[in-house]
């Protein structure tokens, strides 16, 4: 005890530190692993796919982005192709369909 009283200042940096690296690897291994897969399905084309999973960018900037991640030369997908997503756009789902209350398909 008498140790950690004498280097306080020491083991506090040393604390800080470790904790300042521990959140800096949390955070950046959780934004590398955003990246997903989808499989296309018949119908699809980058422009619907934008629509479903763009973010707040430009349908063209997210088309370009998804390129670029899939090493695509052109916007020609078919089904059964699987495609790389990019960071941020899991979970903005653009539906505007209506669900009718107490009807079940």
């Amino acid at each position: 005890m008498k140790l950690l009283k004498k280097n306080y200042f020491i083991t506090l940096f040393i604390g800080l530190s470790l904790s300042f690296i521990m959140t800096f690897v949390i955070f950046n291994s959780q934004s590398e692993s955003e990246n997903y897969p989808i499989i296309i399905e018949h119908g699809d084309s980058l422009w619907k796919l934008a629509d479903k999973f763009g973010s707040e960018k430009s349908k063209e900037a997210w088309i370009n982005e998804v390129m670029a991640l899939n090493n695509l030369h052109t916007a020609h997908i078919k089904a059964g192709d699987t495609l790389i997503i990019p960071n941020g756009s899991e979970g903005i789902h653009h539906d505007y369909s209506t669900e009718l209350a107490g009807v079940s398909r």
